[in-house]
């Protein structure tokens, strides 16, 4: 049997996501962790050796599986690893919940967690009149996103004029999805930088950067700049972002108001993060952050190992010292 202690799905490697890839792959050498990654060549390989017991994976980090494309092969995949015991970052059934805006909006909300007035058009539901409080919550500029989006995919920052053609442009995202409507949030300035942040929570280590939504830009944001400009509460945010929907690792969006200084959640969780490096692209996020998250995944994969093979060999030896009492008995 091959067994393997962590992989990686990726569709396929190329010159923005092998960075990424070469840090685990280093990361998992350095433990002597056995590494494999997973392309869409593999899959049926892979898929059979699951089966037929010739293929084991104890830890997956799944950066492929549409969670809600039922057919999707890295999908399919991924719950039949997670059936034969596999650890899988992030776990399908937590992500079908937490991906969905719709239903984290409220999930933040009801944990006091400040997030732009919105308006929730359902699915099968029609673009509607808003009423005149709606309105004057919305504001002129307002921002449309479908609820199971993803990478700024049909996200549209509109006129309430023309909200019924961004509204229909979100819907091609994901036939039919739900569609959030909300108030635009403009930052603040904080030293001639907008007050925006894509903040990534890696097991409960968090990694602020500074991100300007206009340049499309990053810079991490030093522990100084967190003191000295009193950050805090976007730390607290993204920690109780990631109580709440349970995913190991995702990054998320917090802003400043500029109407009222409050801290806002702007994108809630995305899971699969993307993790181009600034080396190779200017939107790209920092190497030294990615290098950080690679390790910190490799390290909680490898505690996940060490732990799980410690109690099965205390339960082998049970087992053992069991069967040597049953023959001694007889």
């Amino acid at each position: 049997m091959d067994i393997f202690d962590f992989g990686v799905g990726f569709p396929a490697i190329d010159k923005g996501n092998d960075f990424f890839i070469d840090c685990l792959r280093a990361e998992c050498e350095a433990r002597g962790m056995k590494f494999i990654f997973i392309d869409a060549a593999s899959l049926d390989r892979l898929t059979a050796g699951i089966k037929n017991g010739s293929f084991k994976l104890k830890f997956y980090l799944d950066m492929a599986s549409e969670t809600f494309v039922p057919g999707d092969a890295y999908l399919k995949f991924t719950y039949l690893i997670k059936d034969a015991g596999t650890k899988i970052v992030a776990d399908p059934d937590h992500v079908k919940t937490a991906a969905d805006k719709s239903v984290t909006h409220f999930d933040l909300m009801r944990a006091n967690i400040s997030v732009p007035f919105t308006v929730i058009i359902r699915s099968g539901e029609s673009s509607r009149e808003f009423t005149d409080e709606e309105k004057e919550k919305l504001g002129h500029v307002i921002v449309v996103k479908p609820a199971l989006g993803y990478g700024k995919r049909g996200v549209k920052i509109t006129t309430y004029e023309v909200m019924r053609e961004a509204i229909a442009e979100a819907r091609k995202v994901n036939m039919g999805d739900t569609v959030l409507v909300q108030e635009f949030i403009e930052p603040r300035e904080i030293e001639g930088s907008p007050a925006w942040f894509r903040l990534f929570n890696t097991f409960g280590e968090i990694t602020p950067c500074w991100w300007n939504p206009n340049a499309h830009t990053y810079r991490e944001t030093t522990p100084g700049e967190v003191y000295k400009h009193k950050l805090l509460p976007m730390i607290q945010i993204t920690a109780e972002i990631a109580r709440i929907t349970r995913i190991e690792w995702f990054s998320c969006e917090v802003a400043i108001n500029k109407k009222n200084n409050e801290f806002m959640a702007i994108d809630y969780m995305n899971d699969q993060c993307w993790v181009n490096p600034q080396s190779k692209s200017t939107d790209g996020v920092p190497d030294d952050v990615i290098s950080r998250i690679a390790r910190r995944i490799i390290e909680k994969a490898w505690t996940y190992i060490c732990r799980r093979s410690t109690i099965q060999q205390k339960a082998d030896f049970a087992i053992k010292n069991v069967k040597m009492f049953l023959v001694r008995d007889r």
